[in-house]
């Protein structure tokens, strides 16, 4: 009898409470997953907003320093730059939406000064901007430079957003789809 008793005092949890437990947690997790991940996605859309703006304000403080804007276009600088784009794979849907990759140069080769004499290295006050690192979702930023020689055109520092594809034409007033982008001129 003594033997019946010591099983008895035995404390622990039954089967059933295992699983109510366990479906509990099932349920806050089903709960916290969606809003966790939209917050990811939000701090996504505002980092790509960030960069947008710093890239935008390095075009603006090149511009005020220099006079030209960042085309690099020259006699000794060879053909006008139609593309300027960031670190990253360059989005899809550029030819769709009528941007020319002819001639592309990268945002760091663009804000750095130049050996070649393309703009007065006395009015340089940079590095204007270092480094241009991809958008949260591994595309390069871009901008239709040249766009900046034509008079009354909209020119964007753009990333494609989270479907890697351009959505905004390059004769646009505003950004389109999910692309995201800070109209510099």
């Amino acid at each position: 009898m003594k033997v019946i008793a010591r099983l008895r005092n035995n404390a622990g949890f039954t089967l059933i409470e295992v699983i109510v437990i366990v479906a509990i947690l099932a349920i806050l997790a089903g709960i916290l997953t969606p809003m966790i991940f939209s917050q990811i996605d939000e701090a996504k859309l505002a980092r790509a907003e960030a960069d947008a703006k710093s890239i935008s304000s390095a075009v603006l403080t090149f511009r005020k320093d220099l006079g030209v804007w960042p085309n690099l276009s020259g006699a000794d600088c060879g053909p006008n730059t139609t593309l300027i784009n960031g670190q990253g794979t360059l989005p899809q849907g550029l030819a769709a939406m009528a941007y020319n990759t002819g001639v592309t140069v990268l945002m760091s080769d663009v804000f750095a000064l130049d050996d070649e004499g393309c703009y007065n290295p006395t009015l340089y006050k940079g590095p204007y901007l270092p480094v241009v690192t991809t958008d949260p979702w591994g595309n390069a930023y871009i901008m239709a430079a040249d766009q900046f020689a034509l008079d009354g055109r909209a020119v964007f520092v753009l990333s494609a957003g989270p479907n890697g594809t351009v959505d905004t034409p390059v004769f646009s007033i505003s950004t389109l789809g999910d692309d995201i982008g800070i109209r510099v001129k």
